[in-house]
């Protein structure tokens, strides 16, 4: 055991763990107090006092089926004070309201104090403003058809306006009875572009007008419509023809057929009515020796806008021309007639011989 500790590795062992407890204790007491230290330190964070303003909605208690209020604020500013952390809690919850309270109170002008309920009793308050002021009259509903306004200045020249649609048709008016009563009509002005070319589709906000065509301060639902408004060019159907283009090859005819015979053109009505009843086509044939289907796209007149359809499949039928063998067919007859002619001669020149011999004969008796 003697000669144990008279070895030198033993004393560094004993000195390197001595070393480290002491430097285990020290830390944990420094832990100890930085632990404290920031806990103090929240503690006295979350006790510290500050304030913060909010904007809020203010809530009406009335009996609204029986009456309209108007004249308060949308909303008010409620300014809180109190310790940091129930303050940032009631900023982020915002667990409270702000309201005034009209049920006891019968039409006609009020002022009344806004009132503040679900706040905390640890914090303090104050409301801006602290009071409003009221009316309150005996309500009224309508329900009203909706009708469309719009520049037709702004609808290109030549081009046609269809009837609207609208989506919803009709509209709830409620408001105080005397202004209810006032409303006229409800419409849905339609913002149409100069030279406009195209339907036109859009929400649109709607106002209540009275006979003037002055708005009228009332509520109604829904605030918007669905608004459509077609707007089209005339159009016109013609008879489909089509002509050869070209002399095409020697020798051949050309005929044309297609199953559709009319189009329709879009225009403005100043084209239309110059238009003929006919539309023909021409067909290039240069190229074509045998009975063929092509693919035509149709040409639009000047100042047709649109065509309908685009293209068209026509049969090219082609066949040999007549005029060579109706020659030969006459040649032919000439022929015939030359050699009939030859006979005829023939048999005459032997009637001739005969009745000369016969002669002779009665001669020499």
């Amino acid at each position: 055991m003697k000669d144990f500790f008279n070895r030198p590795w033993v004393y560094r062992v004993l000195s390197l763990g001595l070393a480290v407890l002491l430097f285990v204790y020290v830390q944990s007491n420094n832990l100890g107090s930085t632990i404290s230290d920031q806990r103090q330190n929240s503690e006295q964070t979350a006790i510290a006092q500050t304030k913060t303003t909010m904007r809020v909605s203010l809530q009406v208690e009335a009996d609204v089926e029986k009456y309209f209020v108007t004249g308060y604020p949308e909303k008010v500013d409620v300014t809180i004070s109190g310790s940091k952390a129930l303050v940032a809690s009631t900023k982020n919850m915002q667990n409270f309201r702000a309201y005034i309270d009209l049920r006891d109170l019968s039409t006609g002008t009020h002022t009344v104090k806004i009132k503040i309920s679900g706040l905390s009793s640890s914090l303090n308050f104050s409301v801006k403003p602290e009071s409003t002021k009221v009316k309150i009259q005996t309500r009224s509903d309508r329900t009203l058809p909706i009708q469309v306004n719009f520049n037709s200045n702004r609808v290109a020249d030549g081009y046609l306006v269809g009837t609207p649609t609208i989506s919803p048709e009709t509209v709830r008016v409620s408001g105080s009875k005397s202004e209810v009563k006032r409303v006229k009509q409800v419409v849905a002005d339609l913002d149409l572009s100069a030279n406009t070319k195209a339907n036109y589709e859009q929400e649109v906000m709607l106002k209540a007008l009275d006979k003037n065509g002055k708005e009228v301060d009332v509520l109604m639902s829904p605030q918007t419509a669905h608004v459509e408004l077609p707007i089209s060019l005339p159009t016109k159907k013609l008879t489909l023809s089509f002509s050869q283009d070209g002399d095409g090859q020697d020798g051949l005819l050309y005929a044309f057929t297609s199953s559709v015979t009319q189009v329709t053109v879009s225009a403005p009505q100043s084209v239309l009515s110059d238009l003929p009843n006919t539309l023909t086509m021409p067909i290039d044939v240069s190229d074509i020796t045998a009975t063929v289907q092509k693919t035509i796209t149709l040409a639009k007149p000047d100042g047709v806008v649109a065509i309908d359809p685009k293209s068209v499949a026509v049969n090219i039928k082609v066949t040999q021309s007549n005029s060579e063998g109706s020659s030969s067919s006459s040649s032919s007859k000439s022929s015939q007639s030359t050699s009939s002619s030859k006979s005829s001669s023939s048999s005459t020149s032997s009637g001739s011989s005969a009745d000369d011999e016969t002669e002779t004969d009665s001669d020499s008796e």
